[in-house]
């Protein structure tokens, strides 16, 4: 299994990593230490101004999905579109 699979990530570093899946951040807006290590962890990989996930990138965000256990997620919805706690944000980070 590679690393990045099952290496442990902090509660910035898995919220960074929701943000890029996600689209909702420029590369300059994210903390940088975070996304050295994601990088690291070869979860995420530049595209332009913007980051985007690698292959391996999507399985782990998939994993997030199937480790709740039902629980509600307030990022995205079950058909992987933005919830509402995410899109308040994105209107407001936009202004």
């Amino acid at each position: 299994m590679a690393r990045g699979l099952r290496a442990p990530l902090s509660p910035n570093e898995e919220l960074t990593l929701r943000r890029v899946a996600l689209g909702i951040a420029l590369a300059k807006d994210l903390p940088a230490g975070d996304v050295l290590r994601l990088r690291n962890l070869a979860l995420i990989e530049d595209r332009g101004e913007r980051l985007g996930l690698t292959t391996l990138g999507k399985e782990r965000y998939q994993r997030f999905h199937s480790t709740r256990s039902g629980a509600p997620d307030n990022t995205v919805d079950g058909e992987g579109k933005p919830g509402d706690v995410v899109q308040t944000v994105a209107r407001e980070k936009q202004k």
